[in-house]
């Protein structure tokens, strides 16, 4: 069946299974990056929050082979799994003195989301800009709510970019501290837990490498804007890095070598982004550069 049958279905089943009163719509959300995708949003019991279930994925799935039925049955079960178990007072984010603890940034590109950036605040950050979210709630099962902060939002606030700018910084660190790990642990151990790898399998990288993120995963690559922390890491492995932003939640920090070169890690860069991440999920194309003489990232 063709995308717009797939969501007449998808809609006629949920109207059936879903018990009243409820309120199911799809409407068109702007993703990272001017992704535009058909969010599903099913309200149950006057409930005034849904998650959002994209519903390009799942037609992507169907496209695969996936049986119809499994598909529908996986939307039933991520909805089942993030249905909120209340109403959120929504007036609570009038009043800035209620968020103010909850206010994080996060990293995006700046060409890609100039549309979107025109409604909310920003500060330009290389070829990126760093924007401004509220998180509403952060759950290992339900997964993370965020509000992003709009200039409608400042207006009522009475408050600057800046102002917004200073406030996050600290709060970020704080709310989603930095985690850093060893690639090759990683590879090792994924290569233990399989059944399936070749005596000839190569699990080790070219370099050195480091994935830098946060504790929960969320926006992770504004680690590298965390206040010192480059700083803290180079000072301790006595190197400069080069720094490969793989996706919006996570960085590889690399340090500098003598066969490190640049433009094979940006060609690195630009193949995870083509066969490893979702378009709203890429933050940029090249590899970046820290340098501890400096304490500053250049392009």
């Amino acid at each position: 069946m063709n995308y717009s049958t797939f969501q007449t279905v998808i809609m006629e089943r949920l109207e059936r299974d879903i018990p009243d009163p409820k309120h199911i719509s799809i409407q068109q959300v702007t993703k990272n990056n001017g992704i535009v995708l058909d969010g599903l949003s099913i309200m149950e019991n006057d409930c005034n929050i849904s998650p959002t279930l994209y519903l390009n994925y799942y037609y992507d799935s169907y496209k695969h082979g996936v049986a119809f039925q499994d598909v529908y049955q996986s939307l039933l079960r991520d909805y089942q799994n993030h249905r909120p178990s209340g109403n959120i007072d929504s007036s609570f984010f009038t009043d800035f003195s209620n968020i103010r603890d909850k206010i994080a940034l996060k990293l995006i590109h700046y060409e890609r989301n100039k549309i979107l950036l025109k409604d909310v605040p920003h500060i330009r950050f290389l070829d990126l800009a760093i924007v401004f979210y509220c998180l509403i709630s952060m759950d290992i099962t339900q997964g993370s709510a965020t509000i992003l902060i709009h200039h409608s939002h400042l207006k009522n606030w009475n408050m600057q970019t800046d102002d917004l700018f200073e406030i996050a910084k600290k709060n970020t660190q704080q709310i989603l501290p930095e985690k850093l790990y060893d690639m090759n642990d990683v590879l090792h151990e994924l290569t233990d837990k399989s059944q399936h790898v070749s005596d000839d399998c190569c699990c080790e990288v070219p370099y050195p490498m480091f994935v830098l993120t946060n504790e929960s995963n969320l926006f992770g690559a504004a680690c590298i804007i965390y206040p010192n922390l480059l700083q803290h890491y180079a000072a301790e492995a006595q190197t400069d890095f080069y720094i490969l932003p793989s996706s919006i939640h996570e960085v590889i920090l690399v340090p500098t070598l003598e066969n490190s070169d640049y433009q094979e890690l940006s060609e690195m860069v630009q193949e995870v982004n083509d066969t490893q991440l979702q378009d709203d999920e890429i933050l940029s194309t090249h590899a970046y550069y820290y340098s501890r003489k400096e304490n500053e990232i250049t392009m």
